[in-house]
Order: structure tokens, then sequence, then C-alpha cells
């Protein structure tokens, strides 16, 4: 009697399992066969068929990878012998900014002998010739286009316009002596290296923006570098021949071979060697 109720609860247990698991089973998978899939509409474009055209005419600019490496360690070296140079003689740079747009005090200070000052003004020579040179490569390789050696075109210009300076300070100093003009070679020497220094000073800040700015034209620093040089320049020619003009033993036919040996031909010369470059 015992063993047919056990019987019974064992077939009734077998039913209620298998009947759960059956039913639950196929239920579900009716369910999936039977509910849609929802397919989600394209994501259409808010300013796609509108009639508004693109006006606007700007054209990229690929811009040549022109060795910023090198480029840092050159504007690095000019930037030590600057804070060198404020931290040995404060008040230098002020002092170079003044002569270089007041005569009178360029003058005076030319005739005053001073070690340190003539060590100082050596120093901002260099720089001043650095800061060119790096200027005039970046524009060069501007102008030309194409992948050429960064460090190749920097030490070409830099040699070309350390023989410059050294060659027309060798035919002042030639003048000078076959003529006698021992202290206008001094006032006007001591001027030239007054407003090459401040020109190279100004120079340094835009070349540093011609290399390393992306967001302003390279257009925009050539003009202002330019104008820069050019206004130094006459500057000098100023400078020149108010000290020729005040002078007894310069005569005018002096100055106009001066005019064209040493400022009219070196510049057509400079400018066709960076033609050739």
């Amino acid at each position: 009697m015992n063993q047919r109720y056990l019987c019974t609860m064992q077939e009734a247990a077998v039913d209620t399992v298998q009947f759960l698991v059956s039913d639950s089973v196929g239920f579900v998978s009716e369910l999936d066969s039977i509910m849609p899939v929802e397919i989600e509409p394209p994501v259409v474009s808010l300013f796609e068929g509108h009639i508004l055209q693109d006006q606007h005419h700007y054209a990229y600019e690929n811009k040549v990878d022109q060795g910023n490496t090198f480029m840092f360690g050159i504007l690095f070296i000019c930037a030590a012998i600057i804070v060198y140079l404020q931290r040995s003689s404060e008040g230098v740079f002020t002092d170079v900014l003044k002569a270089s747009f007041d005569m009178n005090l360029a003058n005076q200070d030319a005739r005053i002998e001073n070690a340190q000052r003539s060590r100082n003004m050596l120093l901002i020579q260099v720089i001043s010739a650095i800061s060119i040179a790096v200027f005039i490569t970046g524009v060069l390789l501007k102008m030309v286009g194409g992948s050429p050696s960064v460090s190749s075109v920097f030490f070409k210009v830099f040699g070309s316009l350390v023989v410059f300076v050294l060659l027309k300070r060798i035919v002042l100093w030639f003048l000078a002596l076959l003529f006698d003009l021992h202290s206008e070679l001094r006032l006007h020497r001591f001027n030239l290296s007054i407003l090459f220094g401040i020109s190279g000073l100004i120079l340094l800040p835009l070349s540093l923006l011609l290399f390393y700015s992306p967001q302003i034209p390279f257009n925009a620093i050539i003009y202002v570098g330019s104008g820069i040089g050019l206004l130094f320049y006459i500057k000098g020619l100023q400078r020149g021949f108010s000290i020729a003009l005040s002078s007894v033993g310069i005569s005018a036919l002096h100055l106009f071979y001066y005019l064209c040996a040493l400022e009219i031909l070196p510049a057509f010369v400079l400018i066709r060697l960076a033609q050739n470059m």
C-alpha cells in the first residue's frame, strides 16, 4: 500500500516537470516568432537637401616641416644669451633701444670707451645675426617650398650675412684709413651696430611666430619683418648721411661712391643670392 502511494507521487512529479518545461519553452519560442522587429528609420541630416551653396573661397595650405627641433635649439641659444646679458648688465637692452631712436645719445655713447659695453654689444650683434638669419631662413623656406634641409639653409644664410657684415666693415675701415676719417668711422660703426642689434632683437619674436604659430599667416609675419628691416636700414642711411654732412673731410662725391659701393650694390647682390639659393 505504501509502495503504490510512492509511485503515484513520483509519476505526478514527473508530469509536472515535463509540462512546465515543454510548455514554457514552446511559449517563449512562439512569442519570438510572432512579435515583429522594429527597424529604426535612417537619420536624415537637417542640412540635407537645402538650396544654400558653399560660397567661400578659402584654400587649405599644406605646411612644410621646417625643422622645428633645429630651430628650437637655435632660438634657445639666443634666449640663453639674452638672459645672461640681462642678469650681468641690467638695463642694457633699454639703452640699446633708446640709442636706436636717439642719434645724439648714440653718438655720445660712441665716444666713451667701455670694455663691458663693448662685450655686451658684441653679444647683441651675435644674437641679432642669428635672429636675422632665422627669419630669412623661414622666408626662403616659404618661398622655395618643397622640403630642403633647414640646417643647411640656415648656415648658408648665416654665413652669407656674417661675410657681408665683415666685408662692409673692412671697406669702411679702409676708407677711413685712406681719407683720415677715424672719428667719423667710430660714430658710423657704432650707429650701425646699434641699429643692427635692435632690428635683430625685434625680429626674434617674429621668427618664433614664423616657425611655431600656425594661426598667424606667413605673409603677415613676412611683411611685418620686412618693414622692420627696411625701417632700420633707412635709419642707418640717414645717420650715415648726417655724420658725413657734419664732417668737413667728406664731400658729396665721397657720399655718392659710398652709396653705390656699400649700399646699393650689396643690396642687389643679396637679393640675387636669395633668388639663386
